[in-house]
């Protein structure tokens, strides 16, 4: 998992922030963007043109810029009040402070953007906005939000045939299917991805999707074709000033060197991400590079090692995540352990444990999605369905009619039984709706102000019953709802929590493993409780 942290944190707003651009005509240098800002002569179009040619050719290279260049956007599309030219300020500010690894200060933008958007009538331009959210939401390890966003993109996309951005959706699931460990997953994404970007021949995105199978490669230990890969890909950074991206490739290929026992070339690689980070501004990576250094340093040089984590260590601050800062202390902790200087190695040791602890932790929480379904193919098999009942009710329709009249009788008073139990029904699923669409309302209030932390996430009940045909009874009701919150509990666990037996708790499990047709697996709690979420958020 260390190695996805350093290699796709940002290559999922890449594949999608990059794509919030797709009319921009030309570049702009600095120089040109003075002139043209500074001329009162020029319309503001021309302004506004020119301010988005320059976010194309400097957003990736030079953020702090785009952020001072967007702050005047902003300002000068307010005073005209030109909603769509304040959407493309905040989305650009937004990115540019995602690329400095300030998250919130990136999601805040966004949420302003969203909120502008959900004024005007363009689904088009709110699902790229949302996709771009998930991406946040995916760096901060909220994968209901990140997968529900995505999946909204991904619909309007389809529908709207907007196959470059339906790609770029593909491609950010790929990448959370990935940090979920699930490689098989994230691999069909990835082709899929692959092929409405060579269909469409658009080299840069290409780029992006072919370094996301090369981390892939590594994952499946296949060094050698990750080396090819991330190549390929760092060829079309370099020719699209991409240094961000540049960076990502370099690592991946110093890791790769690294399992392959070639340390020169590890070294050497890694030294030019560190460059380009550090040239970027980005601690983060910077202190996982620095991290990275000092382990290739750790056998042959101590003294290199130790010099070099204690570079990385002057950098940390609480926006560094808990994976690098606990990898960090722990290389800390072997140096000083090798230098002899016993008191540091322990309290290295003791911040190591402490921030490893919380990872794992995190860890943890992520089991709770990594058995997700493809919604892809989850929508392919519901147009099935709803197709097959289809054509059955047009050929029973069709049979009807060839049916004596002692036939139609007794069909038309087995129509009629059915449609007095089904006004019944209906009767009481409209009471039972009017209440769903009380807290829909109150969900959708709050969904709008983009305020949804995914530890606030409750299971609807009538949604799970409904799709598993059945109703559930209070015990099995209790039970998903307590593994909702802690997934891994033993059925001993359970049943304590329950207040039950621990053979009550065996049977209530046995009994849903059947309603919702979980199959033998390792995790079959956690199967359980996923496929209970899905029905939630249908």
């Amino acid at each position: 998992m260390e190695c996805r942290k350093i290699q796709l944190k940002f290559y999922c707003l890449f594949l999608f922030f990059t794509i919030s651009t797709l009319n921009t005509i030309g570049q702009t240098s600095n120089e040109s963007l003075k002139s043209i800002l500074g001329n009162s002569k020029n319309s503001d179009s021309v302004r506004f043109n020119a301010i988005n040619a320059y976010y194309k050719n400097a957003t990736l290279s030079q953020p702090d810029s785009v952020v001072l260049i967007s702050d005047f956007h902003f300002e000068l599309a307010n005073k005209k009040n030109n909603k769509n030219e304040m959407i493309k300020a905040l989305r650009e500010k937004s990115f540019a402070f995602y690329l400095k690894d300030n998250i919130k200060t990136s999601e805040e933008y966004l949420i302003e953007a969203i909120k502008i958007q959900s004024t005007l009538n363009d689904k088009i331009a709110l699902a790229r906005l949302y996709s771009n959210l998930a991406s946040i939401n995916k760096s901060q390890s909220k994968f209901v939000e990140t997968i529900k966003h995505y999946n909204y993109s991904l619909k309007i996309f389809k529908e709207t045939k907007q196959e470059e951005l339906e790609a770029a959706v593909l491609g950010n699931l790929g990448l959370a299917y990935f940090e979920l460990q699930y490689n098989e997953i994230a691999s069909d994404y990835f082709k899929k991805s692959l092929e409405k970007y060579e269909k469409l021949n658009l080299q840069d995105k290409i780029g992006y999707i072919s370094l996301n199978i090369g981390a892939v490669d590594f994952e499946t230990e296949n060094y050698k074709e990750s080396i090819q890969n991330a190549g390929k890909a760092l060829k079309i950074f370099k020719e699209n000033n991409n240094l961000i991206s540049s960076a990502d490739c370099e690592a991946l290929i110093a890791k790769s060197y690294q399992k392959l026992n070639k340390i020169d070339s590890a070294f050497f690689y890694i030294n030019r991400s560190l460059e380009l980070s550090q040239k970027f501004g980005n601690n983060t990576r910077t202190i996982q590079y620095k991290t990275f250094i000092a382990t290739l340093y750790i056998d042959s040089d101590i003294n290199k090692a130790t010099q070099t984590a204690e570079e990385a260590l002057a950098l940390l601050d609480s926006n560094i995540d808990v994976k690098t800062k606990a990898s960090l202390y722990n290389i800390l902790h072997i140096c000083y352990k090798k230098k002899n200087k016993i008191e540091l190695s322990h309290d290295m040791y003791e911040k190591y444990i402490a921030y490893n602890d919380s990872d794992l932790k995190e860890q943890s929480n992520l089991e709770l999605i990594k058995e997700v379904v493809n919604q892809e193919y989850k929508i392919k098999l519901s147009n099935t369905k709803l197709s097959f009942e289809q054509s059955e009710k047009d050929l029973k329709r069709d049979q009807l009619f060839r049916l004596s009249l002692i036939t139609l009788v007794c069909l038309l008073i087995v129509f009629l039984i059915f449609m007095y139990f089904r006004k019944i029904n209906i009767s009481n699923r409209k009471k039972r709706d009017e209440l769903l669409e009380e807290i829909k309302k109150l969900k959708e209030d709050s969904s709008f102000n983009l305020v949804v932390p995914s530890n606030d996430f409750q299971l609807i009940r009538e949604k799970i019953e409904s799709s598993i045909k059945r109703k559930l009874n209070d015990t099995d009701w209790n039970v998903l709802n307590i593994l909702l919150k802690e997934p891994n509990l033993s059925n001993k666990e359970i049943a304590e929590k329950a207040y039950l037996s621990v053979d009550g708790i065996g049977s209530s499990l046995r009994r849903m493993y059947l309603y919702f047709d979980i199959k033998e697996s390792k995790y079959k709690k956690i199967s359980l409780i996923m496929e209970a979420i899905k029905a939630s958020n249908q």
